[in-house]
């Protein structure tokens, strides 16, 4: 993105002290040029987020505000109407602001994602960061410095830093000045075990993790990785951006999480995704996911995501920003060979199950659940299969599957989605010039055009039956029409065995209609399936299984043991103080999904998820 004049505009300079890893607090300093404003001046917390899809800026996080000008303290209030507007008196004559406060980062999980460890730090600019609310963020220049632990490893997309030796075991990183959303876009991932991998020469890969022996150890895990940057180059034909870092975390301490930029991803997994690396395969397809939004999301983004100021924002098009992505996350997972193509087939399959079982699609419309990241933050819901949450992720990937397809079978295998991808959401080749490129917003519209021009097809019609109406069934002619079909095993499939593991659960939704979790706890109960009209709840325990202590095995023990036509099982379960006996009226016994070939024709989704950049 191209920076502001710094010619004509005078930057605000913010200083951060990161260093005090121990209590999780940045402190921070800043100075704002204010000759010309008249009495007093608004300031702003940027509200929207991004890659957040909601107004979850850290407000909540923002203390000891103190303002400053020549060392006279200044008067300061909310806007009663925006608590994230903050009104600063001047006194007259006024040229420069100072502030000082600071940004308290989690400590513990139930204050929010934890984001400092004693051996890892990441930092979001935006928790520290007061700017001018009147004015367009693209026109406000910062001045950014940044003090991190001594001697830790770091990375950030801002680029190289001019490090300065403040004192006799602290040095500052300053680096250049950059607009506000430039600024935001780029936080910073640093960490005492750290581990630096160049995947190609414009794409580095920062890894750090809880200790030294979780870093990456062999050759042909890092080499998957390599292998994706090859397979996106093939597959969307030039980047958006010059240079792009991975900022990963293998952590049991920081929190999980994946953050979308133009310029970079964050990526928090488990501390054990590298040194066990069999084990971690249902976290794998999370760098692909994040790499792809580098072009759908953060390049080509929705046009209600893309505003002159971070007050406002709308969430319209999360199937594509998201359900597009997910597609791509997967399907770039096989081709580099981070995920197999089996178990990439057995997560679809999983996925279609899942969805196609949620009787919330009954009310409401996948479009309407564009809205859940405002809604719910990601917080436990207590009927989530008749509430829905964020289902345009999956729910997304089926139709796109659907869509690629369509335009396959259509030209007899010359044109594909793949097409869409480097005609709408790929820059143009430009000289060879590969520098940081200004987002491009689109409307629905603009995508229905570049399909119908990619294939002739009603897909104005296609998106409103999917997407708009409420529809039964989840999408699964992308399945048939790709060579397979669902079908029901009495074992989980390696891909859903693995995710269990992975996220302690088992689960009996294909039965049961419930979710078991660990304690004997009750993760999730579908909504009018036998355990929901059988009185079961989230967060029940259940104490025995047919006279049996409870176990996972002791369930399925239970399930096998039921004839064809179905049974009861009965639970011993308690909520609260009470405790109760419950009979299920189970219609089958264990139920999993999978995808087995179909005909004769050609397996398109083995085409789909063939490596395009060859060897």
């Amino acid at each position: 993105m191209a920076q502001a004049n710094t010619k004509e505009v005078t930057p605000i300079k913010l200083t951060v002290d990161a260093s005090d890893t121990g209590r999780a607090i940045f402190w921070a300093s800043q100075t704002f040029p204010v000759d010309g404003h008249d009495g007093q001046i608004a300031l702003t917390l940027a509200k929207w987020l991004p890659a957040y899809h909601a107004p979850r800026g850290a407000i909540d996080r923002l203390a000891g505000l103190d303002f400053r000008v020549a060392g006279q303290s200044c008067r300061w209030r909310r806007d009663p109407d925006n608590p994230y507007r903050i009104l600063v008196d001047l006194p007259e004559g006024a040229v420069l602001l100072e502030a000082a406060h600071q940004s308290l980062s989690p400590t513990q999980s139930n204050q929010g994602r934890i984001m400092v460890s004693d051996e890892i730090l990441r930092f979001h600019w935006e928790e520290c960061l007061l700017y001018p609310s009147d004015q367009p963020i693209d026109n406000i220049l910062i001045e950014p410095a940044l003090r991190l632990p001594e001697g830790w490893n770091w990375a950030c997309a801002l680029g190289e830093a001019n490090e300065q030796q403040a004192a006799a075991e602290t040095s500052l990183l300053h680096f250049a000045p950059v607009d506000v959303r430039t600024l935001i876009d780029c936080p910073v991932l640093a960490g005492i075990h750290a581990h630096r991998e160049t995947l190609d020469k414009d794409v580095g890969l920062l890894i750090v993790a809880d200790r030294e022996d979780q870093l990456p150890q062999g050759t042909e895990e890092l080499e998957c990785h390599r292998r994706l940057i090859a397979e996106a180059d093939a597959l969307f034909g030039h980047r958006p951006f010059g240079k792009y870092h991975f900022l990963m975390a293998c952590s049991d301490q920081v929190g999980r999480m994946g953050l979308e930029h133009e310029s970079c991803s964050e990526e928090g997994v488990r501390a054990t995704y590298f040194s066990n690396w069999q084990s971690s395969t249902t976290e794998r397809d999370l760098l692909p996911h994040e790499y792809v939004h580098a072009w759908v999301g953060k390049f080509r983004v929705p046009s209600g995501n893309y505003q002159s100021d971070f007050s406002r924002m709308t969430n319209e098009l999360m199937w594509v920003y998201e359900g597009l992505t997910q597609y791509y996350g997967h399907v770039l997972a096989a081709r580099c060979g981070l995920i197999s193509p089996k178990l990439t087939r057995e997560a679809f399959a999983l996925i279609f199950a899942t969805y196609d079982n949620r009787p919330g699609r009954k009310w409401r419309p996948l479009a309407d659940t564009d809205n859940d990241p405002i809604f719910t933050a990601r917080e436990v819901q207590p009927w989530q299969s008749w509430q829905r949450s964020e289902d345009y992720y999956s729910e997304g990937l089926l139709i796109w599957l659907e869509a690629d397809t369509i335009i396959r079978r259509g030209t007899d295998g010359k044109r594909s989605l793949d097409d869409l991808m480097r005609s709408f959401f790929a820059p143009e080749a430009s000289g060879g010039d590969e520098r940081r490129r200004r987002p491009e917003p689109y409307g629905r519209e603009q995508l229905i055009e570049a399909l119908e021009t990619l294939y002739d097809h009603d897909w104005t019609g296609f998106f409103a039956s999917r997407v708009d109406g409420v529809a039964p069934h989840a999408p699964y002619a992308g399945i048939e029409n790709s060579g397979y079909r669902l079908i029901w095993q009495g074992s989980p499939s390696g891909w859903q065995a693995d995710d269990q593991t992975h996220h302690s659960y088992f689960d009996f939704s294909y039965s049961l209609g419930l979710k078991m979790g660990l304690g004997a706890k009750v993760l999730d109960v579908l909504w009018d399936g036998p355990a929901f009209k059988a009185g079961m709840v989230k967060g029940m325990e259940v104490l025995s299984v047919g006279g049996v202590s409870y176990s996972h095995a002791a369930m399925q023990d239970a399930l096998d043991l039921l004839p064809d036509e179905g049974g009861q099982v009965e639970l011993v379960v308690k909520r609260l103080d009470s405790v109760k006996t419950l009979s299920l009226e189970c219609p089958c016994g264990q139920r999993y999904p999978a995808l087995e070939e179909q005909g004769d024709g050609p397996r398109l989704l083995d085409d789909i998820l063939r490596s395009r950049a060859g060897t």
